[in-house]
């Protein structure tokens, strides 16, 4: 079974106010207040350096403890939302290689689930690891700047931050274990951010969006054969508030299982969310043996993925 050994994530210290500062964000000022004051997305992190450097920050967070370690990373898989990141033409994921000095690690970058490809990543690194030799390591890193007004906000439903995260797994390690994780895929959406907002595609979208959600839920719930009131902590993306009182209000989970306390300061950090939820619930020592987390999370395009930790 692969276990999460460790986790870190980096988040700017730079914030705009987003009603205050709607203008840099693309925005009117009615729609700056409907985003800060009915979806709670207050605030909007900007990374002010490169992509490259704010993504090796939490790898180099990684390593710094025990160094030896990048020996035994065997593959390091780079998830992101952008089909482009970085600079044209550059390969992130073998830059991030390069620079983090890993000898003996494959690079892998996957976009194809947009904000799910964390969990994409996770497939990847599970079967990977399955033909390494023992003690093989996987690091997925995740992120990526919103460098442009399309980036930066979904019409009617987020904003997006800058942050990124990066974590180390293995098949026979320390830390929480990974029951189950599932990803649906619902065709019709392929226009992504540009799907317009007055179209069938979209209201679709919209109507069934709970309804998927919970579905995917299940699936996950049904392979490890427990239930939801067996769930501990769900770690969502965060996309607003507003969706995730709907939907703890559709699926009947008590609205405070569900990590909230990042919204408002971190905006959507696109497919970098649930790991950086994560890292403030392990940080603020709240999770005890035994606790099952579900991380979940929906992207454009009709994408929607958990998964289930186990920690002990």
């Amino acid at each position: 079974m692969m276990t999460l050994e460790t986790l870190a994530s980096y988040v700017p210290q730079k914030r705009l106010e987003v009603e205050r500062e709607y203008q840099r964000l693309g925005l009117t000022q009615n729609e700056a207040r409907v985003f800060s004051r009915m979806y709670e997305l207050s605030h909007c992190p900007v990374e002010e350096g490169s992509e490259e450097e704010m993504l090796l920050k939490p790898c180099k967070e990684l390593f710094q403890q025990a160094p030896h370690i990048k020996q035994e990373v065997v593959l390091l898989v780079y998830a992101h939302t952008g089909t482009i990141s970085g600079v044209w033409g550059q390969n992130m994921a073998s830059l991030l290689v390069r620079r983090l000095q890993l000898p003996n690690a494959v690079a892998i970058g996957t976009s194809s689930n947009n904000c799910v490809s964390i969990f994409s990543a996770l497939s990847l690194a599970k079967h990977y690891l399955q033909n390494a030799l023992p003690n093989s390591k996987a690091l997925i890193v995740v992120g990526e700047i919103a460098d442009s007004f399309e980036l930066r906000i979904v019409p009617n439903v987020a904003v997006i931050g800058d942050a990124a995260a990066a974590t180390l797994l293995s098949l026979n390690g320390k830390g929480p274990s990974i029951l189950a994780h599932s990803i649906h895929n619902y065709p019709g959406y392929s226009q992504g951010i540009w799907l317009p907002t007055n179209s069938d595609a979209y209201r679709d979208f919209a109507a069934n969006y709970q309804l998927r959600l919970q579905s995917v839920i299940q699936d996950v719930l049904r392979q490890a054969d427990i239930t939801m009131d067996e769930i501990s902590y769900i770690i969502p993306h965060n996309v607003n508030i507003l969706i995730w009182r709907r939907a703890a209000e559709f699926m009947n989970i008590p609205i405070e299982k569900i990590f909230l306390k990042n919204i408002s300061e971190t905006a959507h950090c696109f497919g970098a969310d649930m790991l950086i939820n994560l890292h403030s619930l392990k940080n603020s020592e709240e999770l005890h043996s035994g606790d099952k987390v579900l991380l979940i999370s929906a992207g454009v395009g009709g994408l929607f993925g958990t998964s289930l930790l186990l920690y002990s």
